[in-house]
């Protein structure tokens, strides 16, 4: 007995001394919460109290000291997380994650956002440089006062890199790349789709086949009221002007060769999903404080830690200008307050979708070291070479090259394709530091003469003032040329007199979802550019006109509360058709002899009209539209001779002529393989439903739930997944889905959530998918996500302090 015992402790001993080890060097990197500590780089005494859920209230003399103390809180607790955006941006990740990283690299390193950031540093006001190089001081002084590294890089075997000012409008740049650059993409697939409809162009009026896949209007457009007023069932807007459909001389699918896989869609891969957001105001006339009242939710790829830092900053003010007191969410990497309020105005954003980017088709014959040749002209090149290092293996010696039309995207001489880029993001005057002044903005009409020089990718921004005022516009610059010059840094940009807005409409409430705004011409050419014809790539808009109806129907004062109900609508409007479609087709004809459709049938007769954990048939649904849209993708891209590649990218408002064609059932639109519309829209059902038993065993153990376990991940736990329950939130089933206000697909979804009025914030409330710490032993790793994720309302403002740090100059 005692040789086991001892052979018993020597295994104990084996096993948990370095469990132990490994356990000191995790709570070494633990950040300081409490005490004082001397920093040379501070003018005057800061604070730092954090609440229960780690919040941070930060209290400052002056706003440079202000940028300092939150670049150490960021650098205590977000570091890793900063380092990854930064990296992502310059190009950059292979350094520290190896060769698995370099194919993204070289996407990235094609627009040398490096080289531009140091442009935007040089740029900045003396002013705005003084906070980005107090908060780069002060980033390295929160990671240097850790007493061990960021566990994240003792797993990768690196030492972390300290921060520099042009790093933080690299994270700026990362989410450019976040938010825009699937943009390069749709964008080629357009010119693609015009080509094999023979370069038409939609200056001939409504019927150019190109509009039939990207319209103009479709019955899902809610635009605010500002354009349009109200009339009694919502919104009077403008009819749809979704295209004809093309005739058999435009586009014959019927016979095109190869262009079904007996029914089932062979792309295989997993749609590209757009960025998409909810945000909106409701005016004081119309709220229970007499403010108006702003809410946000961005919906963003959620990540452990999460992307935002939630955050209350103060400056005490001087005689001759006021202190600020702004509450709501930073992005680690960067000084400003990003959405919430300042006590007079508060505000939120959604992606704005319109001609940011311009592609060209260039039919190169051979591309050189400076010069590019087509069959009739040679067009000038410049290089530029890049050095990826990567870690653990030999760098990579890029070169970048640029013609008139841009940078270089792609290039096949064999098959003459050579595809050139101008975006905005690449103009080191498309992005700036100018979003600090909004900190001081005491009115709508102050926050919205700001917008036309605010360098950020380009945001629907909602905003509203405690007089009760709302107001939308795009922050972000706007060119004035609508053409080819558009994106390339030749033209000019909106000034106040002519960049887009709404202020006060007559219906009180204004919303934006990432779709269409503003009905107003001049407006949606602005943003639109030349694409304002083809619907500048909005989202499809059901969700937006949810959101409008559900502020529509609000009965009496509206309030916090109410917002919270609206963000977490997942009421099925969009697919409630579909629903119905379905039930017409399988009528008694198409189910006798097929069980299997019987089944199906019966199930969807259980429709509640939500996109619930539980419901059965809103998952039956949901799979059946999908594939039905992706089937129906297939044929019209394939006879476009669409490459692969490509095809797993849609139009956005494909839902419009989609509809068109299930229901105008045009036969030349139809491949081959089957005999008539109605035996497709079968055979797409009887494919949804085999593939539906094949992943749940039967039909009515598919819920809607167990499609997407919601997984959100710690990015270090994808490589180490027996970390996993250590690093990653807990696994739920959650409600929700794309086309409603409550968006969950997976781990895309809420990325935050709040409503405040200003002057009113102990009233509001605010959820986040995760802590504050990106530190799993910190207790507040974990903090708030239960009430993120049941949607249980938390305190906009912190709490009562728990801990407090003071910074105190040498």
């Amino acid at each position: 007995m005692r040789l086991k015992y001892y052979v018993a402790s020597a295994v104990a001993a084996l096993v948990l001394l370095p469990l132990a080890v490994i356990h000191g060097v995790l709570r070494a990197s633990l950040p300081q919460l409490d005490g004082k500590v001397r920093h040379a780089a501070l003018n005057a005494p800061v604070t730092i109290e954090r609440d229960r859920l780690g919040v941070p209230t930060i209290v400052a003399a002056n706003r440079t000291d202000l940028a300092y103390a939150t670049g150490f809180v960021h650098g205590q607790d977000r570091f890793f997380e900063m380092d990854l955006s930064r990296r992502l941006a310059a190009g950059e990740l292979s350094e520290l994650l190896g060769k698995v990283a370099v194919e993204q690299d070289e996407k990235a390193r094609l627009f040398r956002f490096r080289s531009i950031a140091r442009a935007v540093i040089q740029q900045a006001t003396a002013e705005q440089r003084a906070i980005i190089e107090a908060y780069a001081k002060g980033v390295n002084a929160g990671l240097s006062s850790l007493r061990s590294r960021p566990w994240e890089y003792w797993v990768l075997g690196s030492p972390p890199v300290e921060w520099v000012p042009e790093d933080t409008i690299l994270v700026e740049h990362a989410m450019w790349w976040d938010l825009q650059a699937n943009g390069l993409r749709r964008e080629m697939l357009r010119h693609e789709i015009n080509a094999r409809l023979g370069g038409t162009e939609c200056d001939a009026g409504w019927k150019c086949a190109l509009r039939f896949f990207y319209p103009a209007r479709t019955e899902w457009d809610a635009p605010d009221g500002a354009s349009t007023g109200p009339v009694a069932a919502g919104f009077e807007v403008a009819l749809p002007t979704t295209g004809e459909v093309p005739g058999p001389d435009v586009l014959n699918v019927r016979a095109a060769t190869g262009t079904t896989t007996a029914g089932v869609s062979a792309t295989g891969a997993p749609r590209v999903p757009a960025v998409g957001s909810n945000n909106w105001a409701v005016a004081g006339r119309l709220t229970a404080s007499g403010a108006a009242l702003v809410a946000s939710d961005m919906h963003l790829g959620q990540r452990v830690p999460a992307i935002w830092y939630h955050v209350r900053l103060r400056t005490t003010g001087t005689a001759t200008r006021p202190g600020l007191d702004l509450n709501g969410v930073t992005l680690p990497g960067a000084p400003p307050l990003v959405a919430g309020s300042n006590g007079h105005i508060a505000w939120g954003f959604t992606n704005s979708y319109g001609d940011w980017l311009n592609v060209e088709l260039v039919p190169c014959m051979s591309v050189g070291e400076n010069e590019l040749h087509t069959a009739s002209a040679t067009v000038a090149l410049s290089t530029e070479r890049e050095t990826i290092r990567v870690r653990g293996g030999p760098a990579v010696i890029m070169e970048v090259k640029s013609g008139p039309a841009g940078v270089l995207l792609q290039a096949d001489p064999s098959r003459q394709t050579c595809w050139f880029a101008a975006w905005l993001a690449q103009l080191p005057a498309a992005t700036n530091m100018n979003i600090l002044a909004l900190e001081h903005a005491g009115s709508v009409d102050e926050a919205l003469a700001l917008a036309p020089g605010i360098g950020i990718p380009h945001q629907n921004f909602v905003v509203g003032d405690r007089e009760g005022h709302i107001g939308w516009t795009i922050f972000g610059r706007i060119p004035t040329d609508i053409g080819a010059e558009r994106s390339n840094g030749h033209s000019p940009w909106t000034s106040v007199e002519n960049h887009p807005r709404i202020v006060d409409p007559p219906a009180g409430r204004i919303w934006t979802a990432n779709a269409r705004v503003t009905a107003d011409e001049r407006e949606e050419t602005a943003i639109g550019g030349d694409l304002a014809s083809l619907g500048a790539e909005y989202d499809l808009g059901a969700r937006a006109q949810q959101i409008r109806d559900d502020l529509l129907a609000l009965k009496g004062p509206a309030t916090p509360a109410d917002m919270l109900r609206i963000q977490l609508d997942d009421r099925a409007v969009f697919l409630t058709r579909w629903k119905d479609l379905l039930l017409g087709l399988l009528d008694a004809d198409s189910v006798r002899g097929h069980p299997r459709r019987a089944a199906f049938r019966k199930l969807l007769e259980s429709w509640q009209g939500r996109a619930d954990v539980d419901s059965v048939a809103y998952r039956l649904v949901r799979a059946y539209h999908d594939r039905t849209q992706d089937a129906v993708w297939e044929m019209m891209a394939r006879a476009l001779k669409i490459p692969s590649d490509d095809q797993r990218m849609l139009p956005m408002q494909f839902e419009a002529p989609l509809w068109q064609l299930v229901h105008g059932q045009p036969l030349h639109m139809l491949a081959a393989d089957f005999p008539n519309w109605r035996e497709f829209l079968l055979a797409q059902l009887d494919a949804t439903a085999a593939e539906l038993e094949k992943s749940c065993g039967r039909l009515e153990q598919c819920t809607w739930g167990s499609r997407k376990v919601v997984r959100i991940q710690h990015p270090v736990s994808h490589g180490l997944p027996f970390l996993s329950p250590l690093l990653d939130m807990p696994a739920l089933e959650l409600p929700g889905d794309h086309d409603m206000p409550r968006v969950q697909d997976g781990a895309f979804g809420a990325s935050e959530r709040f409503a405040v009025s200003p002057g009113h914030e102990d009233q509001g409330y605010f959820q986040m998918p995760g802590g504050q710490s990106g530190h799993p032993l910190s207790p507040y790793y974990r903090a708030g996500f239960l009430q993120w994720a049941h949607g249980q309302p938390l305190p906009f403002l912190p709490g009562t302090a728990e801990h407090t740090l003071t910074l105190q100059p040498d």
